[in-house]
Order: structure tokens, then C-alpha cells, then sequence
């Protein structure tokens, strides 16, 4: 009997293992049932829903892809092909595929550039170090065994795969998996990540296929030679499609590969296959289990807003998402769906506040939790940081001093011992009319006397205007108060509360609102429904340029947006 069951609103066949690099990362937002399921490529929802596409392609890579693909495999001239990608919005001529936006386009050429800089540029350094060249791979690399007895999970095939650039010195002696980030090349990848890529890299097979199969090795007499044997040496590469910049993760032998696959790599895998237990979030929204799924709340009627017109793929939603929209569509499309973010500089405040909020999750996700006023401050005021970044100056002391402002209204302090708190915890709900998850993550929950209290903690560099309504300068507390009347998270609706801390240099403004009151209800329903009406219908993502432009994360990439600020530039002062 398998140790693993089909979990309720799936059906088919257990038998085919496979896992990519995403199931070595174990995200602990992630929901583990997800990652088990995702990993049994021939497990389908049932029943299976219809197949609903965007009018923009939202996978963020994959224009970038290929285009490589073009210039690397196909041997064209990176000008031309750029020129081409233009020409037909991304799709290359090819049949069914998806237009991408011209945010997206503009990303890609700038991307694409970058890569054959980093690649020539890491080409020449092993060619100065006298070290092997290495030429672009086309087929996927798949380390797998052919199906043997079914085992005591159900499987009778395990396959590991690697997404990536794949190249090969031409003696075989050496191979290179070359890994993508949206922005700057990343420090942080788990080291069980960078050991299944290793792997991978290390034993895989040209493969082709996959998908809701198995792979089928390609026959090695259709193979150019210097792809039949296994490397003695792996790299894997970052590459920072955003910056350009690229760093050498991983340069070991293959007995290193497999000695760091058994320590650190398998484990990690072995934990996402065998995953169980539930945690809905934003895996919610392409789970092949949802519709069995018990865990995530049903909240029907929730935003009271018109569905499409046409039907939609599920989506998800949260204020962040809208509010970017209500700046510009573009820059929703850009920033929140397909992840594009700026590599110039955020604002001092917006460093600042980042850094304030790190302190404070740190501080109130400490076991046994403790008021804030018990904590110290930072030992140099005028110096200190958190989450990777410095603060230096007067943002460094603006910074302590809302942190000292905080800890007289921390939520912790007298909070009996009983109570829960949850930190940046995802509350989750869905609208089966809208087929929408709505995600809303508070700085700090925390139960009290039966109820829910819901705390938004915001740096501030002015005060409230009096007469503005809250709710509207501050939407997230109205998605709180919509999760809470609707009882989300459980709890007396009457005794629980959403909560404004708005932390200044000298003092805190500090508001609350209750969810079981009608009228509070009733306004919130209307600000979110204002938001979020005309996201829900639209599918052209449009730029809309206007002041918010100065500060948007995808600028650099929106030729309107350049010229508008351009134009503001010349007008007389």
C-alpha cells in the first residue's frame, strides 16, 4: 500500500516521481500537499477544469528563452533576433503562442544582451585560464532510472530535472548549467538547490518529453559526441537578468556532486515528495487539488463585484496588486505578475521602512513572545541595519526612533500566554463566483479573548489628514476587514479588531476599526470594489502614465512613462 494517497480532487496515475530545483527550495510558505502533488506530473485534477489562457504571455522567461534559443541552437544573429522579437510581440512566428506585452519585450532585449555579455565574458576568463570552452546544449538534462517495481509510494519512476541554459565543453570533460533570476544574481539559493542542479548536471541524460510523461532519453547515435559521456567537472552559474551579473554557485567533480546530492540535495527533495499537510497561499491558484481542498476558506460574495465577461484562468489578488494597478495597468502587469522590479535604488524611506519592518517581525516572532518594550534598541543609532540592508545618517536615526515609538503600542505586551500570534501570516480566502484567491498578509495577528486582532504597522512621514477616510488611504485594512466579518480566520467577529500603527520619528498615530460593525463593513466592501472592478476586467494591462511614473519599478522599461517624465522635464517652472 502506498505511503502517499491522491489527495481529494485528484485522480491518475502516482507512478512517475519527478522533481525540478523549485522542490528543493521548501519555502515555508509554501503548502506542502502542493509540493508532493506537483512533483507527480501524471496526477491531474479531477475534475479537469477547461483550458483558459491570458491574452499575454505571463511566464516571465520565456520570450528571453527563446530568444536564446534563436542565437544559441538555431545560430542566428542576436540583432536579427531581436529585431524579430519585436516584430512579432514575442511570439517568433510561431504558431499558439502568446503575444507579451511591450513592457515585457523591452525586458527581454535588455535581458537577452546582458546574458551574451556574461557568457562571452565567462567564456573568455576560462580561455585566459587555459580551461576548456563550453558550447550551448539543447536538450534537457534528466537524471532518472527506467520504471522498475512499483515501490511503497506508489512510483515505479524518479526523475530529477534542472531549468536552465545548459552548455558542454566539447571533449566532455566539462558541463555548466547557468541558472535565471529576474533581478540582480542571487546570494541566497539553498544549498539543496545547488545540489540537485549539480546533480543534475553532473549525471542527467538528453531527454525529451516530459510534461505529463516520462522523459525519453534521446539515442545516443543521434547524439554529437562530446554530449555521450558524463563531465568529470560541473559549474553552476547565477545569472541576474536584471544586473548582468553572473557568479559561479557551485565547481565541483562528480564525486563532489553526488556526495553533496546525498547530504543535501536528496533530503530536501525527499521532504517536498513527501510532503503532507495543507498551508493555502498563492500555490492556490494553480493547485490540481483545489477543488478537494478543505483548508482554504470559501468566502462567496466577499468583493461583490461583476465577474468578466469572458472566463478568466483563476487568479489571485491582494491590495498590493491593486493598488499598482489603480497607478497604472502596465505596471501591475509588470511589477506584480510577471515580477519585474528596478535594479536602480529604492527611497530612503522606502529603505527605511523596510528595515524598520524586519526589526519588528524578528522581534515578534520570537518564541516565547515578548513585548517590544523589554527589547533594546539599536546600539548606534546612527548606523545599523537589518534584512541585508545599512542605514546610515538620519535615516538611520528616524529609524530607531520609530522603533522606540513602537514598543510603547507593541500589541505583545500583556498579551496572556494562551494567545496565538502569527507574523506576516498569510490570510487566504476563496470567491468560487470570481474563481479568484484573495491573499492579504498583516504585519502581526494575534488572538485575544476570542477574537482576531489584525495589526498594520506603516512608517510615516506625515500624519493623517483629518477627515480622510482611513479605509481609502489605506486599503489593506479594508481587505482585513472584509476577511474578518467573514470569518476567514475563525474567532468572535465582536471581539476582534483591525489595527493602524502609524509610527513616526516623535509620535504614533494609532486607529482601529471594528469588522462587526454594518456601516465599517460596508465601506470597505465599496473601496475594494472600486480597486478591484476594473482589474478584474481587464486583459490589455495599459500604461498610464501620470506622477506615479517617477517612482515606478518598471520605468526603465516603459517608453511612455520616459517620455512623460521627459515632457514634465521641459515644461516651464
Amino acid at each position: 500500500m502506498s505511503s502517499w494517497l491522491s489527495p481529494a480532487g485528484t485522480s491518475g496515475d502516482l507512478r512517475l516521481v519527478r522533481t525540478n530545483l523549485g522542490a528543493a527550495r521548501l519555502d515555508p510558505r509554501d503548502c506542502p500537499t502542493k509540493r508532493s502533488i506537483d512533483a507527480r506530473p501524471m496526477l491531474i485534477p479531477d475534475p479537469e477544469p477547461p483550458e483558459l489562457i491570458e491574452k499575454f504571455q505571463d511566464f516571465t522567461l520565456k520570450v528571453f528563452m527563446d530568444a536564446l534559443d534563436l542565437i544559441e541552437h538555431e545560430r542566428n544573429d542576436p540583432e536579427w533576433v531581436i529585431g524579430e522579437m519585436w516584430r512579432t510581440n514575442g511570439t517568433f512566428g510561431r504558431y499558439r503562442r502568446r503575444a507579451a506585452h511591450p513592457l515585457l519585450l523591452s525586458w527581454s532585449a535588455e535581458a537577452a544582451k546582458r546574458y551574451l555579455a556574461a557568457r562571452a565574458a565567462d567564456q573568455h576568463a576560462r580561455q585566459t585560464a587555459d580551461l576548456p570552452l563550453t558550447v550551448p546544449v539543447c536538450d534537457t538534462w534528466v537524471v532518472g532510472k527506467d520504471p522498475g517495481p512499483v515501490d511503497v509510494r506508489g512510483a515505479d519512476t524518479y526523475e530529477m530535472t534542472a531549468w536552465g541554459r545548459r552548455y558542454a565543453a566539447l571533449d566532455g570533460s566539462t558541463r555548466e548549467l547557468w541558472l535565471l533570476t529576474f533581478g540582480a544574481a542571487k546570494d541566497d539559493r539553498p544549498e539543496g538547490e545547488k545540489a540537485a542542479a549539480a546533480y543534475v548536471a553532473a549525471r542527467g541524460r538528453p531527454a525529451v518529453g516530459g510534461w505529463r510523461k516520462r522523459h525519453t532519453p534521446v539515442p545516443f547515435d543521434k547524439l554529437p559526441r562530446y554530449r555521450t559521456t558524463l563531465p568529470t567537472q560541473v559549474r553552476v552559474i547565477e545569472f541576474g537578468c536584471g544586473d548582468g551579473k553572473h557568479k559561479e554557485l557551485v565547481d565541483w567533480n562528480g564525486q563532489q556532486a553526488r556526495q553533496h546530492l546525498t547530504e543535501e540535495g536528496w533530503p530536501a527533495l525527499l521532504r517536498a515528495i513527501d510532503g503532507t499537510g495543507t498551508h493555502p497561499g498563492t500555490g492556490c491558484v494553480d493547485c490540481k487539488a483545489m477543488a478537494g481542498c478543505d483548508a482554504l476558506p470559501c468566502s462567496p460574495d466577499l468583493l461583490r463585484i461583476k465577474p468578466p465577461s469572458s472566463r478568466r484562468p483563476r487568479r489571485s489578488v491582494s491590495v498590493t496588486d491593486l493598488r499598482a494597478y489603480r497607478d497604472c495597468p502596465a505596471k501591475y502587469h509588470a511589477t506584480r505578475q510577471l515580477k519585474l522590479r528596478s535594479s536602480k535604488p529604492e527611497s530612503p524611506e522606502v529603505r527605511r521602512g523596510r528595515v524598520v519592518d524586519d526589526i519588528l517581525n524578528q522581534r515578534h516572532g520570537d518564541t516565547p513572545y515578548r513585548s517590544c518594550e523589554a527589547l533594546p534598541g539599536p546600539v548606534d543609532p546612527a548606523s545599523w541595519g537589518a534584512g541585508g540592508l545599512h542605514l546610515s545618517g538620519k535615516e538611520a536615526l528616524d529609524g530607531a526612533a520609530m522603533l522606540e515609538q513602537h514598543a510603547f503600542y507593541c500589541p505583545l505586551g500583556g498579551l496572556a500566554a494562551e494567545e496565538e500570534v502569527r507574523v506576516q501570516h498569510q490570510a487566504v480566502c476563496y470567491d468560487p463566483e470570481l474563481d479568484l484567491v484573495l491573499i492579504a498578509t498583516p504585519d502581526l495577528l494575534h488572538t485575544r479573548r476570542g477574537g482576531w486582532i489584525w495589526r498594520e504597522t506603516k512608517t510615516a512621514s506625515s500624519y493623517l489628514y483629518e477627515g480622510e477616510s482611513l479605509l481609502k488611504r489605506y486599503p489593506q485594512l479594508a481587505l482585513g476587514v472584509l476577511m474578518l466579518a467573514a470569518d476567514v480566520l475563525g474567532g468572535d467577529v465582536t471581539r476582534s479588531r483591525v489595527e493602524l500603527e502609524l509610527l513616526h520619528t516623535d509620535d504614533v498615530t494609532f486607529e482601529e476599526l471594528d469588522p462587526s460593525r454594518p456601516g465599517t463593513v460596508d465601506e470597505a466592501r465599496e473601496v475594494i470594489a472600486q480597486l478591484a472592478q476594473p482589474w478584474a476586467r481587464d486583459q490589455d494591462y495599459p500604461t498610464d502614465p501620470g506622477r506615479h511614473c517617477g517612482s515606478c519599478e518598471a520605468l526603465e522599461w516603459c517608453d511612455p512613462g520616459i517620455e512623460h517624465l521627459a515632457t514634465i522635464e521641459q515644461e516651464p517652472r
